[in-house]
């Protein structure tokens, strides 16, 4: 004889129906997409304390935690955030066991509470058993509280992060992922933005980012160049390596300009497109379109005019075109240049200043009062524009006293000493050796009087910072 339909009591307050013999609620959607489950009633990685906590008390403290909620969300790691509305989830007991069910406008979700691990302010953080018994962590959030901001950040690159595992082993048959995360780590300038993992198979290594917008294109290569560096030099045998780079299918141009002036002796790299179902190309460089800038009408060599009398990068201006000859002894007094080139980039403040010595060299000129991780990459974004109006002869009319050269210019960047940041070494050291670099560090107190205290080329480390020999 046929069993009566039964019904479970959920969170919301309304009932579920339940699977005659098998204990399941019934998804609005039907059966179609569901899979049997195969429990299992411990897994090792599950603490004892956990598995025996109650499902009432559970179930209470969850409930009494949303209700309390204006906005309430669930976050599962490596996953997008689920708005909980009325009627699109469930809380029930299932033979002696707590089970949340969610059935969002874009994936449905099934798991097993095991227990409740730390709750704060909009949080509750909870153990839960996926299917096949492996354990994992899932959040309630309230998005109105403000203390959830970052924990909602933190699930969206997480889910970031997976999307770009799931491209490197499409990509990567064969190779083995022995890291690959986004946490922060301030001593070794890793951004949270960016998902890095570290690829080997025998004696080769790559070292792997992706960028998930458009909008962080221009601070990608930096921390990819630092990446790359930190596997390179901790690599405990001489192997070889490569950089892959993952864009979005709208972004790449940036990065495929500065590749071309990176050491191509010393640095392979390989770029990659992906589209917004996480499905992912290789594109040559060469490929992606010109450089986007244009000569601006000349000002006289006056500064652009969102710098303010009085600003302390405009006081920096006017003191470094006063003491040029101490800057660098060969550059001419006047002309002077100010942002002569027009071009989208996203927060940029640098100050660029265009000068040329008595020969005709050209310099760019890169002024920074605060240290700034993305200096070198900056200033190579303008060097490498001026160079472009240069070859084609459309700055001659900047300095009619003196015939350019046709010798790539001179970079330049000036900054109180202490205020380099430690990772711009490891930037410069992959520029080409056709872009000749010169750090120069000023006075803290240049205001009082400018002075010269650190004078070096290219990729070289201050005395005191050089390892012993």
């Amino acid at each position: 004889m046929r069993r009566p339909l039964g019904l479970f009591r959920s969170a919301p307050g309304r009932f579920g129906p339940l699977l005659d013999g098998c204990g399941f609620p019934r998804s609005r959607a039907g059966f179609e997409n569901w899979t049997p489950r195969l429990a299992k009633l411990h897994h090792k990685s599950i603490s004892t304390s956990a598995a025996q906590a109650e499902p009432e008390t559970l179930l209470s403290s969850i409930e009494t935690f949303l209700s309390t909620c204006r906005n309430p969300a669930l976050l599962e790691y490596g996953e997008e955030v689920i708005p909980l509305a009325s009627g699109d989830y469930a809380l029930d007991i299932r033979s002696g066991r707590l089970w949340i069910e969610v059935w969002g406008e874009t994936r449905g979700l099934s798991r097993r509470i095991v227990a409740i691990d730390r709750q704060a302010t909009g949080i509750l953080d909870c153990t839960i058993q996926k299917f096949g018994g492996t354990a994992g962590k899932l959040s309630f959030l309230d998005l109105d509280r403000p203390q959830t901001a970052h924990r909602s950040l933190s699930g969206l690159r997480q889910n970031f992060a997976e999307q770009f595992r799931r491209m490197l082993f499409r990509h990567f048959p064969g190779w083995e992922i022995r890291f690959l995360g986004c946490g922060m780590d301030l001593q070794r300038s890793f951004s949270p933005v960016f998902p890095r993992a570290h690829l080997t198979r025998g004696m080769h290594q790559i070292a792997c980012m992706a960028c998930p917008s458009i909008q962080d294109e221009p601070a990608m290569l930096t921390f990819a160049l630092i990446w790359y560096e930190h596997l390179r030099s901790r690599a405990q045998e001489p192997m070889q390596s490569s950089l892959c780079l993952f864009l979005p299918d709208s972004a790449g141009n940036l990065t495929a300009h500065r590749l071309r002036w990176l050491d191509q002796g010393s640095l392979q790299t390989r770029l990659f497109r992906f589209n917004a179902h996480g499905s992912a190309g290789e594109v040559d460089a060469r490929d992606l379109g010109n450089l986007q800038s244009a000569v601006v009408p000349n000002r006289g060599g006056s500064s652009i005019a969102w710098r303010g009398e009085g600003s302390s990068e405009r006081d920096l201006e006017v003191c470094v075109r006063e003491n040029i000859s101490k800057i660098d002894a060969c550059l001419l007094s006047r002309p002077i240049h100010a942002q002569v080139l027009a071009f989208a980039a996203a927060d940029r403040d640098l100050i660029d200043l265009l000068a040329a010595s008595a020969s005709g060299r050209l310099a760019v000129l890169e002024l920074k009062i605060t240290e700034d991780i993305h200096l070198p990459l900056q200033a190579l974004d303008y060097w490498m524009r001026v160079t472009w109006h240069a070859g084609r002869r459309e700055l001659q009319h900047l300095f009619p006293s003196v015939a350019l050269e046709e010798k790539p210019p001179k970079l330049i960047l000036i900054a109180p000493a202490i205020d380099f940041h430690p990772s711009n070494t490891a930037i410069l050291r992959y520029f080409s050796p056709q872009i000749e670099v010169e750090r120069v560090g000023i006075n803290s107190d240049w205001r009082q009087q400018l002075k010269v205290v650190l004078r070096l080329n290219g990729a070289d480390a201050p005395i005191s910072h050089r390892s012993p020999e």
